[in-house]
């Protein structure tokens, strides 16, 4: 009985150390498109962080494509300052990951006007060929962080 307990204690100890390890490599693609859309505009890491069948939604309501919202990415004019990410739920299902997060950062236009970044996100990652790709993203406004 106790061999049984201890082998079911391993086994669930084992399934939430992997759940962990992969949570954590769905935050880092997060992280890694958030750099190559905001920061960088690196249109080759967006490519391999982006299935061929992405919509990609923002807070205005635009709807893109893959091959759309890669060209507006890195031929936006806007720089961003004081990006940030406020990690949210994350649910993993096997190879498919949603989950939710705000983004908050400081558009900075071609005249130097800054304006608020507050967004809350929504996104579906599905994993293919043991790398995690997004398929699917909506963005909404939301309230100004308040300290």
């Amino acid at each position: 009985m106790k061999k049984l307990l201890l082998l079911v204690f391993l086994a669930s100890t084992l399934v939430a150390c992997s759940q962990s390890a992969e949570e954590q490599n769905v935050w880092s693609s997060v992280e890694a498109l958030t750099k190559a859309v905001f920061e960088t505009k690196d249109s080759v890491a967006i490519e391999g962080l982006t299935n061929k069948f992405l919509t990609y939604a923002h807070s205005s309501g635009l709807v893109e494509d893959r091959p759309t919202m890669i060209h507006a990415a890195v031929s936006s004019p806007l720089k961003y300052k004081d990006l940030s990410i406020e990690k949210g739920v994350i649910n993993i299902d096997g190879n498919t990951a949603v989950l939710r997060h705000n983004l908050r950062a400081i558009s900075i236009d071609q005249r130097g006007t800054e304006s608020p970044l507050n967004l809350g996100i929504l996104q579906v990652w599905k994993k293919n060929n043991g790398k995690w790709q997004i398929w699917a993203r909506q963005a909404v406004r939301i309230p100004a962080k308040t300290n």
